[in-house]
């Protein structure tokens, strides 16, 4: 458990991230003024989907900017690959220099980085984000299957072994077992590791998993602002998803 910004990740009801994917400045402020207003607990900027996301100047100008829309809500900072679901790909020096310089501008509340990335990273820039003592989500993305349970038990053992804050899988059902499994392997992992978890099984077989945070102990739950712009499939529009977990957490905040 930790708070960032006021908000507790790890404790009371599942927190509500909204996702930012514009990619222009412009949809960007849009979508961040959507999200305040639609109750999220924390901002997600997918900045794989933004149009400059290698024009540092521009980056950090919207950055600035998506702040101040936020009004205090923490922002998480994510470049997904294409591998795991993202909207393009990316060099291990790129990602590297884009975290680099991202954490620099002293504006990221949290960070989201790909387990398979970091193990290719210099040890350097994690111990930077440790020293600055900024939340690290190390997260890993199954677009095809859900893999056996020592498999993502090993992987949310590598995340905590590499000093993440949260660890986050996502993985796609072949059937409502895998729902099923997912949600008692997160519920049973705590033995296991002692860091907050984020586990989502995706699609509209897995909506059930972005809902069942408070018996499964899935920290964080992830919900689009309107229907068409999801970043990952099956997510739940915010507003939806509050008033969901309200009802299910009435006594929680």
């Amino acid at each position: 458990m930790f708070k960032v910004k006021g908000v507790t990740i790890g404790s009371g009801r599942p927190k509500i991230c909204a996702p930012l994917t514009g990619t222009t400045r412009e949809a960007l402020l849009r979508e961040a003024i959507l999200a305040r207003e639609a109750g999220a607990d924390l901002v997600e900027w997918r900045i794989d989907y933004y149009q400059e996301v290698f024009d540092e100047a521009k980056v950090k100008e919207t950055l600035v900017l998506i702040h101040e829309m936020l009004e205090g809500l923490p922002l998480l900072l994510t470049f997904r690959t294409l591998s795991e679901g993202g909207s393009r790909d990316i060099s291990i020096r790129e990602y590297h220099d884009l975290y680099k310089y991202m954490i620099d501008t002293e504006l990221v509340d949290l960070i989201d980085m790909e387990l398979f990335k970091i193990e290719s990273l210099e040890k350097g820039l994690l111990e930077e984000i440790h020293q600055r003592k900024i939340p690290l989500v190390i997260s890993n993305h199954d677009f095809k299957e859900t893999p056996a349970d020592p498999v993502l038990l090993y992987r949310l053992n590598m995340m905590e072994h590499f000093g993440a804050s949260i660890g986050k899988i996502a993985v796609m059902p072949n059937n409502e077992r895998d729902v099923l499994r997912l949600m008692e392997l997160t519920r049973r992992a705590h033995a296991f590791v002692s860091i907050p978890l984020v586990t989502m099984s995706m699609g509209e077989l897995g909506m059930v998993s972005r809902l069942a945070g408070n018996v499964t102990g899935s920290a964080i739950t992830f919900g689009a602002l309107d229907v068409d712009h999801t970043s990952a499939p099956g997510q739940l529009p915010v507003r939806e998803l509050r008033n969901i977990l309200n009802l299910l957490h009435e006594n929680e905040i």
